[in-house]
């Protein structure tokens, strides 16, 4: 798990900004070619900012080939009360050359502030394949599509899929206030969401 601030462009931050970090859950392949990033966000948060995403050094650009590949359906405005599960791949083989990617952006004229490396290791899960990881995924967000600054953000779902990875049942979000109010949901990723009643 790596956790980080956004950066402000250079102005002072607000009280509220100094509290909110980004959670990220960083997936390390035995391939050794690339890493995944794997986040939760608003619905249709990448499509609505013209999928400028900080993984990929081509967000400044006018135009990313993220946003060319995306369909137009998929270009909408964001909804901050529904989630939507990103896993972008990056071109790093391990976590450290990632950590050094943004640190190349650390700072508030950059895109991150505070980067926090705050839970690592091993997956113990017996099926862990990219497809095994994309039907856990899948499963998770089909049970609950919400998203809540306190109750279910990027930080409890990077909580929740940590300790679902590792097996570990202490796996907390970073931020003591995002503590306060969390419930451990890793039982989510395991069971078919059409199977689930009410």
């Amino acid at each position: 798990m790596i956790s980080h601030r956004y950066a402000t462009g250079g102005r002072a931050e607000s009280k509220k900004e100094k509290l909110t970090y980004h959670s990220l859950v960083l997936l390390e392949w035995n391939h050794g070619e690339y890493c995944s990033v794997v986040e939760i966000g608003y619905l249709n948060g990448l499509g609505g900012c013209k999928c400028k995403s900080n993984w990929y050094p081509e967000k400044d650009s006018q135009e990313t080939r993220l946003y060319a590949a995306f369909p137009p359906e998929c270009i909408l405005p964001w909804k901050e009360t529904m989630s939507e599960i990103r896993v972008h791949d990056v071109p790093f083989p391990e976590v450290e050359s990632f950590l050094g990617y943004m640190n190349r952006y650390d700072g508030h004229s950059g895109r991150f502030v505070d980067i926090r490396r705050t839970f690592s290791h091993d997956v113990r899960l017996t099926y862990r394949s990219r497809r095994n990881v994309a039907t856990y995924l899948l499963n998770y967000i089909r049970r609950d599509r919400t998203y809540s600054e306190m109750r279910r953000n990027c930080q409890t779902f990077a909580a929740d899929l940590c300790g679902f990875l590792a097996g570990k049942k202490d796996v907390s979000p970073f931020h003591p206030v995002n503590q306060i109010s969390y419930t451990c949901q890793k039982h989510k990723f395991l069971y078919e969401s059409s199977a689930y009643r009410r």
